[in-house]
């Protein structure tokens, strides 16, 4: 690890920070994929405490991620839930509720700037889907 990116309450604080950047990032591409749906709403007032072990380590207080929630017809559709950016295997993680199922959305990407967001099921656990125009029109058809 070169010295630019010593791990240290800094460089955590500055890696928590860009997680909810990420976060919020991908709700607007969501929000922007469906402009165009008739009776989409969403809300966001709901917030995730992030209070990962290496947050806690550098003395870095917990910080607030919001939850997205999906309405068609003011009927909840689907949740997303920031469940951690450190996770093994991926640069963070968000579970996707609906009535039929549950999903894994997960980063997999090299470079913290461009996400590569994946999609897991149950169906799909060993081969995740790419997170796109398809699968968030899906979502709400």
């Amino acid at each position: 690890m070169s010295e630019k990116n010593k791990i240290d309450k800094k460089y955590i604080d500055k890696c928590s920070d860009g997680w909810i950047k990420k976060v919020e990032q991908l709700y607007s591409q969501i929000e922007e994929t469906l402009k165009n749906e008739p009776e989409v709403e969403y809300k966001t007032d709901q917030m995730m405490l992030m209070r990962e072990e290496l947050m806690e380590k550098y003395g870095i207080p917990p910080k607030k991620v919001p939850i997205f929630d999906l309405f068609i017809a003011k009927q909840l559709k689907a949740t997303f839930k920031p469940v951690g950016l450190w996770v093994v295997g991926a640069k963070g993680r968000i579970d996707i509720l609906t009535q039929e199922g549950a999903y894994t959305l997960v980063d997999t990407g090299d470079d913290d700037t461009f996400p590569n967001w994946k999609v897991f099921s149950s169906k799909n656990k060993g081969k995740g889907e790419p997170f796109n125009t398809n699968f968030i029109e899906q979502l709400v058809h």
